[in-house]
């Protein structure tokens, strides 16, 4: 499994390039179950991305989940989100039924990858009133990514965020509005 992550670079300098918005749309809903939510439903992410005043740009960044899914089986999007024009993290996404076989791959994966100056690890099932469960893995790990790492499964969505010091807050506002 730390095959998978072999090679990941601490950060290299980002190359970047402004880019038209991506046409996202949202996931088609299906109806309510019972006591639940809807499964597929999900936010348009560009959409949300530009009412929080995002600026999506091409990234040349290491995206691990690019070594988690496997080629040509689930588009995966990624975008260096700008905030008043300084980089404030990365965004990755794929929307596909299998996600939370790629998260427990990921999940593996990471696991054995960790180097011994990991930090704030969180491995969390998420459980909320009205929103959908939810499955977050963060951590701060140096010898992987210089930023800290967020990973998010809802629905059927999985996200990989990168994190800057300084931009937290608005990382995570961004993951709650995501995850509703």
């Amino acid at each position: 499994d730390a095959a998978l992550l072999e090679g990941m670079p601490v950060q290299e300098k980002t190359e970047v390039a402004v880019v038209d918005e991506p046409t996202v749309s949202p996931t088609p809903s299906t109806p309510t179950p019972t006591g639940g939510v809807r499964r597929n439903q999900g936010p348009n992410i560009a959409e949300v991305l530009k009412r929080r005043q995002f600026t999506m740009i091409e990234a040349n960044e290491k995206i691990i989940l690019q070594k988690i899914i496997p080629t040509g089986e689930a588009t995966l999007q990624s975008y260096a989100l700008l905030k008043d024009g300084d980089r404030a993290g990365m965004i990755a996404w794929t929307n596909s039924s299998k996600v939370k076989q790629y998260y427990l791959v990921l999940k593996e994966a990471l696991h054995s990858a960790f180097t011994a100056d990991v930090q704030d690890l969180l491995d969390e099932t998420q459980r909320r009133e009205g929103r959908p469960t939810r499955n977050l893995l963060t951590f701060f790990d140096p010898g992987l990514l210089s930023e800290r790492v967020v990973f998010v499964r809802v629905r059927e969505q999985l996200y990989e965020f990168h994190i800057p010091e300084g931009s937290s807050d608005i990382i995570f506002d961004l993951i709650e509005e995501l995850t509703k």
